[in-house]
């Protein structure tokens, strides 16, 4: 199933009824490899891709039906915790620290469409020893989707990641 590519359209705007068909599999950009080790969230609503280009990590994914509101475009809760994700990534990936987040401010600028490659990325803008403030971006193939601000608290170095089953 997640070899193949959605692509979805509203048959009528007074009925919103959902029209999917799937095309010939669709590929993966190159230099992305398939977040394996994910779980939780980013295991259920995956799988999630990710890249490291320039020494920044690029995550990307392609939505599916699932993925979708009543519209056919990706929910927004969906495309806020893809960029959130990918924030928090560029925290571990900047400042080697696993963050939590303590406040993300979104603006939504277009819609993310299913069956289109998205990827999203974040840039640690300052830091402190407990807290790094961080701009991401969520883009598709014709335009920003979404755009945030976040405050993430550094968790203690000597924490271990646990990991449920």
């Amino acid at each position: 199933m997640w070899g193949m590519a959605w692509f979805c359209s509203l048959a009528s705007l007074e009925k919103q009824s959902l029209i999917c068909r799937v095309s010939s599999p669709s590929k993966i950009p190159s230099g992305f490899r398939e977040l394996t080790e994910a779980s939780g969230f980013a295991a259920a609503n995956g799988p999630w891709f990710e890249k490291i280009e320039d020494d920044r990590a690029i995550r990307g994914f392609r939505p599916g039906p699932q993925h979708a509101n009543a519209l056919g475009i990706v929910h927004g809760g969906m495309l806020a915790a893809f960029l959130d994700s990918a924030m928090g990534t560029a925290v571990w990936h900047t400042l080697k620290r696993r963050a939590v987040t303590l406040r993300l401010s979104l603006d939504y600028l277009g819609p993310g469409r299913v069956g289109d490659w998205l990827q999203a990325e974040g840039e640690v803008v300052g830091h402190d020893e407990h807290v790094a403030q961080v701009r991401g971006r969520l883009y598709g193939p014709r335009h920003d989707v979404l755009a945030g601000l976040g405050a993430f608290a550094l968790l203690s170095r000597q924490r271990s990641l646990k990991i449920r089953s």
